[in-house]
């Protein structure tokens, strides 16, 4: 008999509050009044408070001049420094891989095949941020650097909005796409340098284009 461990109430009101605000259904600068939301989860305030103590932790939310707990709002310097550090990440990752003598590449390439088509027919554009999204997680996990994969994980909670706005734009989902597709190219010539240099691009490309959407 399987025995399935269950969250403690903290974690899981962490966990909805997270998604809220990464999802943004609670906006930058909104308050997190203890009482509300524990009347809307019909709980105590004690798991609101110690899950709003995690999330001021982890950087999401903060303690406002005027009192209270508002959501953080991500600054342009706070996009530009995940950029910086995801490029450094993913680098890590990119010279793991191509280290390794042996890996399998087709599962990737057939999640490009599989956007590609999905793409033409520009009927789901959320499947297509899926698509790219399990990209991501299997080019990370060929590595078989779990402690690198997580930190790049929880970087990307923070972009996850701007980046939906960056794969939604048909021009970019193509560039997106074709800098995948050069850079598995690159790793199964085990051309390290030109890797990286196409990864620093894509990454850099990504980060422009949600300055620029955010500006405007």
């Amino acid at each position: 008999m399987m025995i399935q461990k269950i969250k403690p109430m903290r974690e899981q009101v962490y966990d909805k509050l997270k998604d809220l605000i990464i999802t943004g259904s609670i906006k930058p600068s909104e308050r997190i009044i203890e009482l509300d939301y524990a009347e809307k989860f019909k709980i105590s305030r004690t798991p609101i408070r110690e899950a709003i103590r995690m999330l001021e932790l982890e950087g999401l939310v903060e303690v406002s001049s005027k009192g209270g707990v508002i959501v953080k709002e991500i600054t342009e310097a706070d996009i530009i420094e995940i950029y910086k550090i995801r490029i450094a990440l993913e680098g890590v990752i990119i010279q793991e891989i191509i280290k390794r003598d042996t890996f399998d590449i087709n599962k990737l390439e057939k999640l490009l095949d599989k956007t590609m088509s999905c793409m033409i027919k520009d009927e789901n554009s959320k499947e297509v941020i899926k698509l790219f999204t399990n990209f991501n997680s299997e080019f990370y996990a060929i590595s078989k650097l779990p402690r690198v994969i997580e930190m790049i994980k929880n970087l990307n909670l923070y972009l996850m909005k701007f980046r939906t706005i960056s794969i939604t734009d048909s021009f970019r989902r193509k560039i997106a796409y074709q800098e995948h597709r050069d850079l598995i190219e690159a790793i199964k010539n085990k051309n390290l340098e030109k890797a990286l240099e196409i990864n620093k691009k894509h990454l850099e490309d990504s980060m422009n284009f949600i300055l620029n959407a955010i500006n405007n």
